[in-house]
């Protein structure tokens, strides 16, 4: 679009809105209650697989920042036949539902501190929008902190009732998976709110797909103040029960015996915030929770247990070969600090983390402290292409399948952090957005001081 003609177009989108001077901005007020229902289709080979997704927001205060707190409840369930066949019983199975607390600014930033956990993705109600009117004219590129993937938004159109913009993901993730998702985004200008998404979306890599997706708000209600404030009660008492029974579950404790007894306390805590909740939406994920106690509580014990045969002992030894087409072995590295950070190409989280252990390379760059990749790709050229796309600043070795299990490695990503004495002093599991901080901690803890 010619710059003349983008002008005018923004000038029209300022038109639509309350306020002339005013950039498009989401108008959240306390008790509104939105509902969307969204609908997918993807082809994997000779496979359909249907999605059928629900989100519920309610608004449930305003916070002195002027940002919006929101209670985000998304569910999702799917189906499969081959294709040509007619698809059933898709109705009868269950939505699996996730919650998640955040505040919310107009342009859609979410706060740092928000309580979004895994199954909940508030930018697909609330993509975010353009800071200021020379992004609104250009476009504009959505970034999360120490998260490598990115959207780049066009600028606006005008259309009936609002305006639409497209978005389209641009983060390294796309060259590692062969991956491509845009979307058409149609705003509501005299609600500011989204009323319509669409979205294309294929994947070459792994899972080959190919797929469309529609997502539509169906409902927009208002609670009454009695019962947005019984609401908001509820919703107070879920995310502190709730976060207290995650950080027991996902804690330092490493003793066996140990962890099962928190475990247990962290299970009485919550049962008693489900006893005094009676709102159906907090009540049915903490039943949902609690159900599932027994064998989360099997997987951390028995993690525990394969961790206490690791750490405090001797790191077992290897050699491998390193992209750079050197031979490495960890007993060249005695006297250091050693960070062996395990990961394979198809590994999402893997991916995720590797901005801050980017970022811990260089925090410890001339220091005692050697971080070094551990791939398991049997091709070598997967392992150099997320090395390369990433811009990994420290080295990558290539290992064989059996090497994780003698570190006690049954999910990744895993580092594992050896004293300067060779001994395994700690074991970080899983993607955290804190990871750079606490592996931070580890390392200096084992550094002279």
């Amino acid at each position: 679009m010619k710059t003349g003609m983008a002008t005018a177009v923004f000038a029209a989108v300022l038109a639509t809105t309350s306020a002339a001077a005013d950039l498009p901005r989401y108008r959240l007020e306390p008790g509104m209650v939105l509902t969307y229902k969204g609908l997918s289709r993807s082809n994997y080979g000779a496979m359909i697989m249907t999605s059928e997704t629900q989100t519920t927001v309610w608004v449930v205060g305003r916070n002195p920042d002027g940002s919006a707190r929101v209670v985000v409840r998304q569910g999702r369930r799917n189906a499969s036949a081959k294709e040509g066949v007619e698809l059933k019983g898709m109705d009868k199975q269950p939505m699996e539902f996730s919650l998640a607390r955040l505040d919310l600014f107009p342009d859609g930033r979410i706060a740092p501190d928000s309580e979004v956990g895994s199954g909940i993705s508030p930018q697909t109600i609330f993509p975010q929008l353009p800071a200021d009117e020379a992004e609104a004219k250009a476009g504009w590129t959505v970034r999360e902190p120490n998260d490598p993937d990115e959207r780049r938004c066009d600028q606006f159109q005008t259309e009936p009732g609002g305006w639409s913009f497209r978005t389209q993901s641009a983060g390294p993730e796309n060259a590692i998976y062969e991956s491509l998702s845009s979307s058409t985004v149609h705003f509501d200008a005299a609600r500011g709110i989204v009323k319509r998404t669409e979205t294309d979306h294929s994947q070459n890599y792994g899972f080959q797909t190919k797929g469309t997706a529609t997502r539509e708000l169906v409902s927009l209600e208002t609670l009454e103040p009695e019962k947005l404030a019984a609401f908001a009660n509820a919703a107070d008492a879920y995310f502190a029960g709730e976060k207290a029974y995650v950080e027991a579950r996902r804690g330092r404790e490493r003793d066996p015996a140990k962890l099962e007894s928190v475990l247990a306390e962290a299970k009485s805590a919550l049962e008693k915030v489900r006893d005094a909740t009676t709102e159906p939406t907090f009540r049915e994920r903490l039943d949902a929770r609690l159900k599932a106690h027994d064998s989360l509580v099997k997987y951390s014990v028995d993690g525990a247990k394969r961790l206490a045969e690791v750490i405090g002992k001797p790191a077992p030894d290897w050699k491998a070969v390193g992209l750079d087409g050197k031979e490495h072995a960890l007993a060249d590295y005695r006297g250091k600090v050693v960070v062996l950070d395990f990961w394979y190409r198809g590994c999402g989280w893997c991916i995720k983390a590797m901005p801050q252990m980017n970022a811990v390379a260089e925090h410890f760059a001339g220091q005692p402290v050697a971080l070094l990749g551990m791939n398991t790709d049997p091709v070598e050229a997967d392992a150099k292409l997320v090395a390369d796309v990433m811009s990994l600043k420290y080295g990558t070795i290539r290992i064989d399948k059996d090497l994780p299990g003698k570190y006690g490695v049954h999910g990744f990503p895993t580092l594992i952090v050896i004293g300067p004495d060779g001994q395994v002093r700690d074991v970080h599991v899983g993607y955290s957005k804190n990871l750079q901080q606490t592996l931070t901690k580890s390392i200096e803890a084992l550094l002279p001081h």
